[in-house]
């Protein structure tokens, strides 16, 4: 896959700053994508013929296809719900009550047929070397050409697409650098992805809160992973954020991180997990080239610590004169940054 002069690859996917992790090795990215209008053992037979591998039915909500060229592909309809029974609370409040299903052999098959028209399935990519991303394309048209439902197809569906890039570094300041990078693209990306209504009044991709942004933003902000961690939970941080780090506080700090919280869903594993975008295979010109296209430009900043320090000041000193018109003001700035940059 060959790559242009502004580090672009014939796919459009832009190659980021660090195109290898700290051991040397080529950087992997994740991708989740959430959708409905097809049944999951549909999809794992799509996979498979695209990817090759062997289907394995893992329970009544949960297929993965294995041992593909690239490792295993999960699909599921938001399994820790189902398992947990949370949907039973979730039915009801539609006026459906379980209990007079009267086929309680079949029963599982009938909640997930019920559940489904509210909650997404869900197909989990293993991660991809980034040289080679663009195989996932052939998975998005594939999906496409099934004409599935993705974000913008109800107003009730509040579909996410999902990225996890691996870590460029472990290291703290590289870490509070993106963390300071995303805060400060954040606005912009935003504006520049139109986030459906659905997603936008759901917790899920909850902002940053601007005392916290102020605080990391701060000058003299300088701590070690066990204060960045504890000042994260401090500000009321959680997994609902654009950018969720617990998924990466997990795999450096286990212990702390885990004192800090009651839910299960959050699993260990060094990757930034970037929850912001659209999954919108309803819409012929979308393709996750735009999402991760946009994570990049996150990716130029954290790696660009003049202008990171300079816009976080700026970003200070605006939020602090400004009483009206902060955000259009911001991103016009972001805006001309990215432009200039390009």
């Amino acid at each position: 896959m060959s790559t242009d002069q502004k580090g672009m690859n014939q796919s459009g996917y832009l190659k980021p700053p660090h195109y290898k992790n700290s051991a040397g090795d080529e950087r992997t990215v994740g991708y989740e994508f959430e959708f409905t209008g097809i049944e999951i053992a549909e999809v794992a037979r799509l996979v498979k013929d695209l990817y090759s591998g062997n289907i394995e039915k893992i329970s009544t909500y949960e297929i993965e296809v294995q041992n593909t060229e690239f490792g295993t592909f999960k699909m599921e309809l938001d399994a820790q719900l189902l398992r947990d029974k949370k949907y039973e609370k979730l039915l009801k409040t539609m006026g459906i009550d379980v209990d007079d299903i009267k086929d309680k052999d079949g029963k599982e098959e009938k909640l997930m047929e019920m559940a489904a028209t509210i909650v997404p399935y869900e197909i989990v990519t293993p991660p991809i070397p980034i040289s080679k991303m663009d195989v996932i394309d052939r998975l998005v048209e594939k999906l496409k050409e099934k004409k599935v439902k993705g974000t913008g197809s109800s107003i009730l569906y509040a579909f996410g697409m999902h990225i996890n890039p691996e870590v460029p570094s472990s290291d703290i300041v590289s870490i509070l650098n993106h963390l300071k990078a995303y805060v400060l693209m954040d606005p912009w990306i935003r504006n520049q992805s139109d986030i459906n209504m659905s997603r936008r009044i759901t917790p899920f991709i909850d902002p940053y809160s601007e005392d916290y942004i102020r605080y990391i933003l701060n000058p003299t902000y300088s701590p070690d992973i066990k204060t960045l961690i504890k000042d994260y939970f401090e500000h009321d941080n959680s997994r609902n954020r654009a950018l969720d780090l617990l998924p990466l506080f997990m795999h450096l700090d286990e212990k702390s991180t885990s004192s800090m919280i009651d839910e299960e869903l959050t699993s260990a594993r060094p990757t930034y997990h970037y929850r912001l975008p659209n999954c919108s295979f309803e819409k012929k010109e979308w393709t996750p080239a735009l999402e991760w296209n946009r994570w990049v430009e996150v990716e130029r900043l954290a790696n660009d610590e003049g202008q990171l320090n300079q816009l976080s000041l700026d970003w200070l000193k605006l939020s602090r004169d400004t009483m009206i018109g902060f955000d259009s003001k911001w991103v016009k700035k972001i805006d001309d940054r990215v432009k200039n940059n390009g």
